[in-house]
């Protein structure tokens, strides 16, 4: 089951880099357009602002599975291995609790959105009831992460097998030595 999500986080992540990539050329062919020819892409702002959606929530549980979010380490970077998986862990069930909570609320709006059939107002009038339900599903997607992660922490921290992440510091120097 692990696996299938990780193809999932990983399917996820490369759709992001898809949405960053149909951005950059979109915003390219529309300045070219406006600037030769006075004829931008019609409603290009709004595409873009709505595909910026698929590029900021998608990818959050494929950085999630790698622990590349951001750690503030100053203070733990001295500690034993143990009292920092157990801060870790307690992040990570924070987070879960945080993030469900989070899911539930954009569900309602992803909902009421999809029902009246809201939309926005231009050329094109674009409905925001997909752009919604992708908020959702990468806010899903990362709350199933973070509780697997919460499971999969907790069986280590009782276990003793459990290793904290790596500092950036710890990151750099490894880089450096190989």
């Amino acid at each position: 089951m692990l696996k299938f999500f990780d193809l999932i986080d990983r399917g996820a992540l490369w759709l992001s880099v898809s949405a960053l990539l149909f951005i950059t050329i979109m915003t390219c062919i529309s300045v070219t357009g406006r600037h030769f020819f006075s004829a931008p892409i019609p409603d290009d702002l709004v595409m873009s602002e709505f595909t910026m959606v698929i590029v900021a929530f998608l990818p959050l549980a494929a950085v999630q599975a790698a622990r590349e979010h951001v750690f503030v380490t100053i203070f733990s970077d001295w500690l034993p291995n143990r009292p920092k998986v157990a801060m870790e862990l307690f992040g990570v069930y924070l987070g879960a609790v945080t993030f469900i909570i989070v899911t539930c609320a954009v569900y309602t709006d992803f909902k009421q959105a999809f029902d009246v059939g809201a939309y926005e107002e231009g050329a094109l009038e674009i409905p925001e009831a997909p752009f919604r339900f992708i908020v959702f599903f990468g806010l899903l997607l990362f709350s199933i992460r973070l509780v697997i992660d919460a499971v999969l922490s907790t069986i280590g921290f009782f276990t003793g097998e459990k290793q904290a992440t790596m500092s950036e510091e710890d990151r750099a120097l490894e880089v450096e030595i190989k």
